[in-house]
């Protein structure tokens, strides 16, 4: 076992790595540090203790320890900004942060936050009123992108992606689009569980961010990123089939085929989640009220209103 083990390190680790780098001069009280081993012992409890003892993640009653971990988790992603980062991203260097990607981990982990926040403190709340507080954060992340990036979206980005990349970074990147609109899709989505639910999206943002500093620093090898990460995603994206449905998930994925496969021009994905919230009503008035084709007529039932009535969340 100590031999794996060291093989493992090895593969993982960089010839180089030393823990020693992780000490700045721009953090001298090194607050962002503590605030990231908190947030790693906090996923640590939350998944390795919490959810194989309870079958939760434990945010059901909105108590102070709660409120506390997705404090510690906000307050990480915000005090990123006592470093120095590129204005712009690097193409040769992917895996270094820069200041749209900083500000986007902003926004998403303050998404988290709010969808928590207003679960917390509005129950019974309308189910417009989610997806308008997402769709906030949404428009805040399109100025981010406005004013510090290329004008692309991460999830165009992927798809607009030329023949030069190669097939299987291509699928990776396209399987991380997709875990992006689970996310999306289990804060808009009415859920009993919805305060998981918003803790549960922040391994996927935290996890790259802190891969990416150990990669710039050196410390991990850019593999060790991507295996990290697409088990952050992984863990995250059962949590969320489990606690959305089958269903669900697959509206989910109906939305992201026609956002990755559409025009540009028709490809809006303020209009495309509007579209996903309001099929299932669509499907019912449709089969109401139209005659229709024996093929169709099973998938809009799949789909409809009543269909998603009958399943508990």
């Amino acid at each position: 076992p100590i031999l794996a083990m060291s093989k493992i390190l090895q593969i993982l680790l960089h010839p180089d790595a030393n823990f020693r780098k992780l000490a700045t001069r721009e953090d001298p009280q090194h607050i962002h540090k503590t605030l990231g081993m908190l947030s790693v012992l906090s996923f640590c409890y939350r998944y390795g203790y919490v959810y194989p003892t309870e079958g939760t993640l434990g945010f059901a009653d909105g108590g102070v320890e709660d409120w506390a971990s997705m404090a510690v988790h906000t307050a990480l992603a915000f005090s990123s900004i006592l470093f120095r980062v590129p204005l712009k991203r690097i193409d040769s260097k992917p895996m270094v942060i820069y200041e749209e990607y900083r500000q986007h981990a902003m926004v998403f982990t303050l998404r988290c936050f709010s969808v928590f926040s207003v679960n917390a403190l509005f129950p019974g709340l309308p189910l417009w009123l989610m997806p308008c507080v997402v769709a906030a954060h949404h428009l805040l992340a399109d100025l981010v992108t406005y004013r510090h990036g290329s004008g692309n979206t991460a999830v165009r980005a992927v798809s607009d992606k030329g023949p030069t990349t190669s097939s299987f970074y291509r699928r990776v990147g396209m399987l991380y689009s997709f875990y992006q609109f689970l996310a999306i899709g289990s804060h808009i989505c009415p859920n009993q569980h919805l305060a998981d639910l918003a803790f549960n999206a922040i391994i996927a943002i935290q996890s790259s961010a802190f891969m990416m500093t150990l990669y710039r620093k050196r410390i991990v090898r850019g593999r060790t990123h991507m295996v990290v990460y697409s088990l952050c995603l992984v863990l995250s994206a059962f949590h969320i089939v489990r606690l959305l449905g089958v269903r669900r998930v697959s509206l989910v994925a109906l939305a992201f085929a026609l956002r990755v496969n559409l025009p540009r021009a028709y490809s809006n994905k303020y209009a495309i989640w509007t579209l996903f919230l309001f099929l299932p009503l669509l499907a019912s008035l449709a089969l109401s009220n139209l005659p229709l084709p024996s093929v169709v007529a099973p998938v809009l039932q799949y789909f409809s209103a009543e269909a998603f009535s009958t399943e508990a969340y």
